[in-house]
């Protein structure tokens, strides 16, 4: 629950003066702002239901913690589609997003260009009771992935070199990826023609996924260039038509809860959030099954915004 102010207009005159007196006392022995900040206010942060998009989460939410603000988690929640309408809904305050993603989602037509495509994020935002923070400038993209000898097979190279044998191969990827523009839905088809023999639901570009490519389950898989684990057999076939976005990472945050302060606190993550420490942190969550909290907290401390009590 988010804390209010209530009004008393009951009280006598003397209660009202005694009062002022000592708000004024408190505020005279106050600290010097070295960091309690936030006041205490309530802030619930969620994630979506990927390691790189946790780590964000849990960077921001920390960051917040360590300025005082009251943090709660829900953690793991679903992908963009289930996440966002829970911020306009107001069961969640902020989470960490994907600006090309959320852009896409809106029906919006984001482009490589990262102030770009941020700059029509915010228009597409108005109105909405939301604004977007960011962007970092670490990057993660929709990436098509194929084994070595799937590649040397049929001479793959390109998004575009799938066409022609699309229909002896099958795709696999999150389940929402039929859906997706920049995944498999309406764009992807119109822009590359892709009809595959089949396409399995899977996971958000995780073990799932890498499992099915190794043991040959599926030829083509949807991982993520950031924060999937990409083996040395993976091939990336180039987005030779440019259909991924700048999809770097940003804070969705409700306005009733975006304080100057808060904003602060999240441009202060973004602007160190660079692609090497955002893929590091995700990997080590992916990879080596660490917790996204304790991940993201080590790089926190590393970056001086927080402290050891802090985390």
């Amino acid at each position: 629950m988010r804390k209010v102010r209530r009004r008393f207009p009951g009280r006598t005159l003397g209660a009202m003066l005694i009062g002022i007196v000592l708000v004024f006392a408190a505020a005279g022995c106050g600290d010097d702002g070295g960091g309690g900040g936030g006041g205490g206010e309530a802030i619930t942060v969620g994630s979506k239901d990927f390691p790189g998009a946790q780590v964000i989460s849990q960077l921001y939410g920390q960051a917040l913690e360590a300025k005082g603000f009251d943090v709660t988690y829900k953690d793991n929640i679903g992908p963009t589609e289930t996440v966002f309408p829970l911020v306009k809904k107001g069961d969640l305050d902020l989470y960490g997003e994907y600006q090309g993603t959320l852009l896409t989602y809106l029906k919006g037509q984001p482009t490589g260009d990262r102030a770009e495509t941020f700059s029509a994020l915010e228009a597409k935002l108005k109105g909405t009771g939301l604004v977007a923070l960011g962007p970092a400038p670490a990057v993660d993209v929709n990436g098509f992935y194929v084994r070595r000898e799937t590649a040397e097979k049929y001479d793959l190279k390109t998004v575009s070199d799938l066409k022609p044998v699309a229909g002896r191969l099958v795709f696999g990827g999150p389940p929402e990826c039929l859906d997706r523009p920049l995944c498999l839905g309406a764009t992807e088809q119109e822009l590359y023609g892709l009809d595959f023999k089949e396409v399995k639901k899977l996971d958000a570009g995780g073990p799932i996924t890498n499992k099915a490519l190794d043991d040959g389950t599926i030829d083509v898989g949807l991982l993520f260039t950031g924060s999937s684990v990409i083996k040395p057999d993976y091939v990336l076939l180039e987005d030779d038509k440019g259909l991924q976005p700048a999809d770097n990472p940003i804070a969705v945050v409700r306005e009733n809860a975006n304080t100057t302060e808060l904003a602060d606190v999240v441009r202060s993550v973004n602007e160190k959030l660079t692609t090497e420490a955002y893929n590091e942190m995700a990997l080590r969550v992916f990879n080596d099954k660490e917790d996204p909290a304790t991940v993201a907290g080590d790089w926190l401390r590393k970056e001086g915004l927080v402290t050891a009590g802090n985390s």
